[in-house]
């Protein structure tokens, strides 16, 4: 393969502009089809194959004039009173009736729920025991069931209206319908009221910076002058990342005309792509200028190819693989999402390997032009003198004297960092969890205020008793106790209020009732309001609980039993992402060791390698669950469960960019290795010399890709998502404590400790492993072969 990019980057540096006019019309091609393609996307996060999700389809079926339980465009409607006030006194009632008049009189709704709750919420209460007590019910249950549904609190200082926008799903609901909603409640408020409106259908719509980038590529700009001393080099980086970006996120657009995407996902894939993209042309632009004090313009560009574009393929295939690889979870938006981020990753590397090398043909002996005295080595004109020792090496040399105690402070102190993972609490976006700054949150704290937390986020039982047993021994009473009907008839009733009576009896359920019954008779709905909100952990072990006795009361009765309502569709996503994010770490993890194993020929490189990334993903989750759940420092205004699909694909990204950093790393000083056997200095072993020598050479391009990484995902902190929010901080600390922690100062430490053994590795298993040279060693040899004694330092490069 080195061989191969050698030819691949000389050709590109001698032939810069066919390249360069290639991936003009190549960018030019793909904003064509992505104008002529796209269509909209959807905010939805589409999964199919859970429980929920399949008894959500059967409600639909058995009640189609209710419409998807868990996908109507709903909004909650609350009221307070002023303080020492109630709802029911004349101004304020007139003040709630002029919010409702508003809304019926410039909106499309649906919903019988919907009017002044003083008015409604009585006659709905004798609706329901009518109606149920027709159906054999007795008054007091039905009592019982008519006040657990009533929209105004017992002291009539808090109630609420409900109604679904003339919308297909709460993702397509028109703006200025919302706006309609906030007219009217300003009216409200302008009389005195605390109006606030939440429910699915009324959202915030997703929207996202650009800032984020250009935040990002900011700062890129400035590490890359820093670390090259030219303004000229420091732009081919980010131009490079920007095409490649570019190609990305408008492939992602150009795919939604066949399929349809997450709105996220392209965000997604930018924010990765932007930051590999940097620093893939960052190595290779490196390499290039290292090899140029030796070589022909040409030469240093294939050889730069040849090596550090070698690792770039390498480590780029190993995150597209780590991203791709989420199909694991078997979660369509998530599988999206990875997706893309691995073709703009992909579509980095294709334009690293190529562009780069035809730019740095374009600028010639100017590449380096516009020097910047006393950064990154430069010196002014007439100060002569050798140069000192490097940071990065001061810092291995003191690795290397304290290697025992350096392993020590990484390893415990990352393990500390762990230890808040225990306690991670996972969920997807909902009313209770946003900021309390929002309406939504308000609405739902005042729900909450007036009826109990459960009532945020009640579960729907669906009940279809047309294959209910009327022999069944537990319907017997049930069955007996009614005077009309047939017998299958009968039993389906009973299977209703069997079920009623059993979902009463889970400990952590408040209220169980019958809220619906089909056309036929023959299915019912039940609504189970927890004691607990939607986001409290509790509520899962009542999931839980439910989803037994649901189980039970089918065995018992014979009747089909599902159970449905957003909060269970969540809690079933969440569920599904927890089972699968250890096989999937399982296989990262995996993965990691055997390309290592083929890369490095070592047996101890990749277990250090695997479990370093343990310990810096483990860190990252903890510093996450500390201050975004936890809410340590204060800095997060609504701490709360961290969403169910951030673990997952961190752990792939993480992942990614480590594999990254350690081949950077570690080639550069098995290259040594390989090249020097013997050793260069006689006072220590041959493997010390490699890993100094080595980490001397490859720090400063590590350490700036890395800062520039964090600098990317510490940007995307200022998108109002809180999803790409806490993702952005997620990322940044995992590149920290990795590129820092493990592979700078235990991936060392652990070298000089094991000595010889670090480039150990079985016969048997070196004579079946396939070769791969990344380090691009053969290659050198035949160039220095080649030319040796044919070189002169008319090659070295111009000073600008």
């Amino acid at each position: 393969m080195a061989k191969l990019l050698y030819k691949l980057g000389r050709w590109s540096f001698l032939n810069r502009w066919k390249v360069i006019v290639a991936w003009i019309i190549i960018v030019g091609a793909t904003a064509g089809a992505s104008a002529a393609l796209m269509k909209p996307m959807t905010s939805e996060y589409a999964i199919d194959g859970t429980p929920a999700i399949d008894a959500t389809r059967r409600a639909v079926e058995l009640f189609p004039e209710s419409g998807n339980p868990a996908d109507s465009p709903t909004v909650n409607l609350v009221f307070k009173a002023p303080d020492g006030q109630k709802l029911s006194d004349p101004a304020n009632f007139d003040a709630v009736q002029a919010v409702v008049d508003h809304i019926a009189a410039n909106l499309e709704y649906s919903g019988q729920r919907f009017g002044n709750p003083l008015v409604v919420s009585p006659e709905l209460q004798k609706e329901v025991i009518r109606r149920f007590t027709e159906m054999g019910l007795p008054e007091e249950t039905a009592r019982v069931d008519a006040a657990n549904l009533a929209m105004v609190n017992a002291e009539e200082t808090i109630a609420y209206t409900s109604f679904d926008f003339d919308a297909p799903s709460p993702y397509q609901v028109e703006p200025a319908d919302k706006a309609v909603v906030h007219q009217a409640m300003d009216i409200g408020r302008e009389k005195g009221l605390t109006v606030e409106a939440g429910g699915a259908g009324f959202g915030d719509d997703i929207e996202v910076n650009s800032t984020s980038e250009a935040v990002g590529l900011s700062v890129a700009f400035i590490v890359l002058i820093i670390t090259f001393g030219s303004l000229i080099s420091a732009g081919m980086p980010l131009i490079s990342a920007v095409i490649g970006v570019g190609l990305g996120a408008m492939g992602v657009t150009i795919a939604t005309h066949w399929m349809e995407l997450n709105d996220l996902t392209p965000v997604l894939a930018v924010m990765i792509g932007l930051a590999v993209g940097i620093d893939y042309a960052l190595f290779i632009m490196s390499r290039y200028r290292q090899e140029r004090a030796r070589m022909s313009g040409p030469d240093a560009a294939g050889m730069a190819a040849g090596t550090a574009g070698s690792s770039v393929v390498f480590a780029g295939a190993t995150v597209f693989v780590a991203l791709f690889a989420l199909v694991i979870a078997k979660i369509g938006f998530l599988t999206a999402m990875g997706m893309a981020a691995a073709g703009t990753v992909l579509m980095s590397v294709l334009v690293a390997l190529t562009l780069i090398p035809a730019l740095l043909g374009l600028a010639g002996d100017k590449a380096f032009a516009w020097r910047i005295p006393w950064v990154a080595g430069n010196r002014k004109r007439g100060r002569r003198g050798k140069p000192g020792p490097t940071m990065g090496k001061r810092w291995v040399r003191f690795v290397q004297r304290f290697p025992a105690l350096v392993m020590a402070v990484v390893v415990l102190s990352l393990g500390a960092l762990s230890y808040p993972v225990l306690n991670m609490q996972l969920s997807l976006p909902a009313d209770t969890s946003s900021n309390p700054d929002t309406t939504q949150r308000k609405a739902a704290d005042l729900l909450s205020e007036g009826f109990g937390p459960g009532i945020n986020g009640p579960f729907l039982v669906i009940v279809n008793g047309a294959e209910a047993n009327p022999d069944a021994p537990a319907l017997a009473p049930l069955v007996a106790a009614q005077q009309e009907g047939t017998q299958e008839d009968k039993a389906a009733l009973g299977s209703f209020m069997y079920a009623t009576q059993k979902l009463n009896q889970v400990g952590g359920v408040k209220h169980a009732q019958l809220v619906g019954v089909s056309k036929d008779n023959k299915a019912a709905q039940v609504l189970v309001t927890p004691t607990t909100a939607p986001t409290d952990k509790a509520t899962v072990g009542t999931a839980t609980a439910l989803r037994t006795v649901n189980a039970e009361i089918a065995d018992a009765t014979g009747a089909e039993v599902g159970m449905t309502g957003l909060t269970a569709v969540q809690l079933d996503i969440t569920e599904r992402l927890e089972a699968a994010m250890g096989p999937y770490l399982a296989v990262v993890v995996g993965l990691a060791i055997v390309l290592l194993l083929i890369v490095f020929r070592s047996i101890m490189v990749p277990v250090v390698a695997g479990l370093g990334f343990l310990l810096s993903v483990g860190a990252a989750f903890g510093m996450t669950v500390l201050v975004w759940q936890m809410g340590f420092t204060g800095l997060v205004p609504a701490p709360g469960p961290l969403i169910s699909f951030m673990p997952i694909f961190l752990i792939g990204v993480t992942f990614g960019l480590a594999m990254d950093y350690e081949v950077f790393l570690v080639t550069r000083m098995r290259e040594h290795f390989l090249r020097h056997p013997a050793g260069t200095d006689p006072r220590i072993t041959p493997v010390e010399d490699s890993v100094i020598e080595g980490f001397t050479h490859a720090a400063r391009v590590v350490t700036a890709a890395a800062i520039i990484m964090i600098s990317v995902f510490v940007a995307f902190i200022n998108q109002p998502l809180p999803f790409i929010q806490i993702f952005g901080f997620a990322l940044a600390c995992g590149i920290v404590f990795d590129a820092f922690f493990v592979r700078m100062a235990l991936v060392p430490a652990t070298m000089f400790l094991m000595g010889r053994a670090t480039w150990w590795m079985p016969r048997w298993l070196d004579k079946i492993l396939p070769t791969i040279d990344v380090e691009g060693t053969a290659l050198e040899e035949e160039w220095e072969a080649r030319n040796r004694g044919n070189y002169n330092s008319e090659h070295e490069p111009t000073p600008a």
